[in-house]
C-alpha cells in the first residue's frame, strides 16, 4: 500500500526535528501555516502531527499547539509501523459512506427480523457498563455490524469488518487514550439510540443522517485537540 500524504508530511517534519531545523522545546508553526507550506488540508496536518505525538517526538497541548520534545524518545522511523494501513480519517470517511447507506437501506427495505436484530444489538450495547472498555467496544462493533448485515449487502459487511480491523496500532491507541471517557461512551449510546429509532420508524433519510452525524462526531473527536 502506498504511503499516505499525512505519513509523508509526518516523515518530513520528523526529519526537520531530527536535523535540528526544528529545535527541542520549540513550538511548531500553526496548523494553517503548515497546511499552506505543504499545500494540504488542516485535517491532513492534524493526522501528521498525531503520528509524531504517537512516536513521542512532539507533544500536542490543548489550545496551545504542538511542541518538539527535548529528546526524540523513540527510534527514527515511527512511520514504519503504520505506513501499511489507511489513516484514521480515511477509515472514518469510508465508514460514513458505507454505514450511512446501510442505515438508509435497512430503514427502507429491511426485514422485521433484521430490524429486531438491530434493536437487540443496541439494547445489548446499552447494557454494558460505560466503564468496561473491551466489552463496550465489542458490543458497539456488533451494533454497527447488525446494521450492515440488515442491509443485505454482503460487501457492506466485509468492508465494515475490514475498517474495524484498522482501529488498532500505536496511532489509534494514542488517540483512544486521549479521548476515551465515560462521557464519550454515553454520547455513543445516545447516537446509537437515535440511529435505532430512525430505523425502527422506517425513516430512511433520518437514519442515514443520524449515522453520518455520529461519524462526523467521531471525526471531530479524533482530529481535534
Amino acid at each position: 500500500m502506498s504511503q499516505k500524504v499525512y505519513q509523508r508530511i509526518a516523515g518530513e517534519l520528523e526529519q526537520m526535528i531530527r536535523s535540528g531545523e526544528l529545535k527541542p522545546m520549540s513550538r511548531l508553526p500553526a496548523e494553517r501555516d503548515l497546511a499552506a507550506q505543504f499545500e494540504v488540508s488542516r485535517t491532513t496536518i492534524r493526522e501528521a502531527l498525531m503520528v509524531l505525538e504517537a512516536g513521542e517526538i512532539i507533544r500536542i497541548k490543548d489550545r496551545s499547539g504542538a511542541y518538539v520534545l527535548p529528546v526524540a524518545r523513540k527510534s527514527a522511523g515511527i512511520l514504519h509501523s503504520i505506513e501499511a494501513t489507511p489513516g484514521p480519517h480515511e477509515v472514518l470517511q469510508m465508514r460514513r459512506l458505507i454505514e450511512g447507506e446501510a442505515c438508509f437501506l435497512v430503514a427502507l427495505n429491511g426485514s422485521r427480523r433484521a430490524i429486531d436484530a438491530i434493536v437487540d444489538a443496541n439494547t445489548a450495547n446499552a447494557e454494558v457498563p460505560p466503564d468496561d472498555t473491551p466489552e463496550f467496544h465489542d458490543a458497539t462493533k456488533q451494533f454497527h455490524l447488525s446494521i450492515a448485515q440488515g442491509s443485505e449487502n454482503s460487501l457492506f459487511v466485509e468492508l465494515l469488518e475490514y475498517l474495524w480491523d484498522q482501529k488498532s496500532g500505536p496511532l489509534w491507541e494514542n488517540w483512544y487514550g486521549s479521548t476515551r471517557s465515560r462521557q464519550n461512551r454515553i454520547a455513543v449510546l445516545a447516537n446509537n439510540q437515535e440511529v435505532t429509532d430512525a430505523i425502527v420508524a422506517r425513516r430512511p433519510q433520518a437514519a442515514r443522517t443520524a449515522m453520518q452525524r455520529h461519524i462526523d462526531w467521531m471525526i471531530s473527536r479524533f482530529l481535534s485537540y
